[in-house]
């Protein structure tokens, strides 16, 4: 009998969901709580119940205060309002405009029990400490202040196509499906639709923003029925969550199914961020790991630099919803997608419908195919995609077709003249060059063409009888059988070799960095010496300018680094923002990121130590997840040294 198995017999938990339960106790230690008013549309009595529960906490002798809140005008909201403190909010001018925003500064100054932020999904004004909303509320939590906010469902991130398909409105402001699952507490404001549009047509529903077509297409009642049923789904998400986490930890029997999981496999597009989000709604109703795997190819390796953010924006929205990011290069797309299934234990593939005209030659077709035991389950994008009808096209012929017509040629030409020099097997052996050349430089398909192209040229040209495609010794139709034999497993050696070698020299380099790092740190045992390996081994990861930031007496001061590091007031700012709040900022984030360098926190054990700093040299260059991981990794690994010498 297993452990797992012995542990739920005796009703105890298990070791991995105790783990969980007290990771999670470990983040929200020190942090306030978070209380979301949810509802499916606007009016429905969000800021309203918000305000009226605040002030009965009040009446209990909590300390509340008002950060940003939305009355809209309405007499009814702004009379509750105005028995509430307010701290006054910031005014931020923006091309003309004047825009509000809470004051974070004195909220945190302030520091009162509960406070209330309205309109979670806001996108904070140009030059703001962060990108959105939700990452302000992070930093009041983080600083062990309660916060209660508001929002509606079509904001969510995993919700939005959805929405956008039901009501032809999309939203551009969301926030990450990882945030709710969060939060403490999630109340769903909840209204009859007939009782809703009452509110509208008394001019109750602020919709500052739509049309009156708009408002009375997005309030019709199949609207509204629809949007209170996606927000019911998700709040039963919510519950099923949190009761599978209480009682996995409670060892409460139930009937846990096996597990899934699912591989998304995306490629450079506009829909490719839909289509993560759809992926995301699949696991979660399937309760199934997810796994979003994109396999670079030959074709693919220059793209552009809208195909590149199209990528990035796919995998940072996959991050955001709590999946898990493969990236690697390949020569075979279905061929890599089905090893990689069959490793990890995967039981759905999901991939984007094929639109092309090639439907059965696409990788789509030839995944569906292989995939023997593996569930398919095919996107559709929600909106009208426009494909060039040269990308729909069979791609057959190709620059590497070209390029093997032209020494199939130059071979027949050689031959021709050799042909009463030498003997017919070895012209065989010569023509066999540009099958040997297409195999090793080429893909498998090209190798192949290259090899039956070989073969009718060699036998129209140089087998009895001449000129035509017969064949009188079967010796030679046995060698033209081992043309293609011999050119399917050289190109199929060649292409793995060929995409994985790259792979593999670049994990290496990153396990070895990692290595060496970890030992060197090992050896040391001062914290200056600690610093300097660190900041040694930060000058091979990158050309820029790198430093470290330590605390000391009025702030963090640079214990070792470039002198030409653009150390700015702002730039000291932002290091002491990501010093202080234990999150990364800068460059390449939603935190700051105006800021010229990119600042990640060493941390271990609930200590935060001090702050890695990099800055690209050229400013045009982007910071790839790629290289966010190694500096995160060399700012955990610093942190777990400088735990020891403490």
């Amino acid at each position: 009998m297993n452990t797992a198995e012995r542990t739920a017999e005796e009703g105890r938990p298990l070791p991995e969901d105790l783990l969980v339960v007290a990771e999670r106790a470990e983040q929200r230690a020190g942090k306030g709580q978070l209380t979301i008013y949810l509802g499916y549309a606007a009016g429905v009595g969000k800021t309203y119940a918000m305000l009226e529960n605040a002030l009965s906490r009040r009446s209990d002798g909590l300390d509340i205060a008002i950060g940003y809140v939305e009355t809209h005008g309405r007499a009814e909201t702004d009379a509750l309002a105005a028995r509430l403190e307010v701290i006054p909010p910031i005014s931020v001018d923006y091309q003309g405009l004047m825009l509000r925003e809470p004051d974070l500064d004195a909220i945190l100054k302030r520091h009162p029990q509960i406070v209330l932020i309205d309109e979670l999904a806001h996108t904070d004004a140009p030059g703001s400490r962060h990108a959105k909303r939700y990452q302000d509320i992070e930093e009041i939590l983080h600083a062990g202040i309660s916060v209660y906010t508001t929002v509606n469902i079509q904001h969510i991130e995993s919700q939005n196509d959805i929405v956008a398909q039901i009501t032809g409105i999309r939203v551009a402001e969301t926030v990450p499906d990882t945030f709710f699952y969060d939060a403490d507490e999630i109340r769903l404001m909840d209204i009859p639709p007939e009782e809703l549009r009452i509110r509208l047509r008394a001019g109750k529903v602020y919709v500052r923003d739509m049309a009156e077509q708009a408002v009375r297409r997005f309030f019709s009642v199949e609207n509204l029925l629809a949007l209170r049923q996606i927000a019911l789904r998700f709040m039963a998400q919510v519950t099923d969550r949190q009761m599978l986490t209480r009682m996995r930890a409670r060892a409460i029997p139930g009937p846990w199914p096996a597990g899934e999981r699912l591989l998304v496999g995306i490629r450079p597009g506009p829909t490719a961020d839909q289509m993560v989000r759809a992926a995301y709604r699949l696991a979660d109703r399937f309760r199934a790991d997810w796994i979003v795997i994109s396999i670079g190819t030959e074709e693919e390796q220059n793209l552009t630099d809208q195909e590149r953010r199209w990528l990035n924006d796919a995998m940072e929205t996959a991050r955001s919803l709590g999946g898990r990011v493969v990236r690697y290069r390949g020569g075979d797309i279905p061929g890599e997608l089905i090893r990689y299934a069959r490793q990890h234990n995967v039981t759905m593939i999901m991939l984007g419908k094929p639109r092309g005209l090639d439907i059965f030659y696409s990788p789509v077709y030839r995944t569906m195919v292989r995939s023997k035991g593996i569930d398919i389950f095919l996107y559709e994008p929600k909106a009208a995609v426009s494909i060039p009808i040269h990308r729909q096209l069979p791609q057959f012929v190709s620059p590497n077709l070209i390029v093997s017509a032209v020494l199939i040629t130059l071979v027949t030409i050689a031959n021709y003249f050799l042909r009463n020099v030498i003997s017919p097997s070895n012209l065989l052996i010569i023509q066999l060059i540009p099958v040997v050349a297409a195999a090793l430089f080429f893909r498998r398909r090209t190798a192949i063409i290259t090899a039956i192209a070989s073969i009718l040229v060699f036998d129209f040209a140089f087998v009895v009888p001449y000129y035509t495609l017969t064949i009188d010794d079967w010796e030679f139709f046995i060698s033209f059988v081992g043309y293609v034999v011999i050119a399917f497993i050289i190109s199929s050696l060649a292409t793995r070799l060929r995409y994985l070698l790259p792979q593999i020299r670049r994990s290496e380099a990153k396990v070895e960095a990692v290595a060496v790092l970890s030992r060197d740190l090992v050896n040391v045992a001062h914290r200056q010496e600690i610093f300097d390996t660190l900041y040694r081994h930060m000058k091979q990861f990158s050309e820029g300018a790198f430093a470290i930031f330590t605390p000391g007496v009025g702030g963090l001061f640079m214990s070792v680094g470039d002198p030409d590091y653009p150390l700015t007031q702002k730039e000291r700012m932002i290091a002491q923002w990501a010093f202080e709040n234990c999150r990364t900022a800068g460059r390449g984030t939603e935190t700051l990121p105006t800021g010229v360098g990119h600042y990640v926190p060493m941390r271990a054990f609930a200590v935060t130590f001090g702050v890695l700093a990099f800055a690209f040299k050229n400013p045009d260059e982007v910071l790839t997840p790629e290289n966010k991981d190694i500096l995160q990794t060399m700012a955990y690994l610093g942190a777990l040294a400088l735990e020891q010498v403490e």
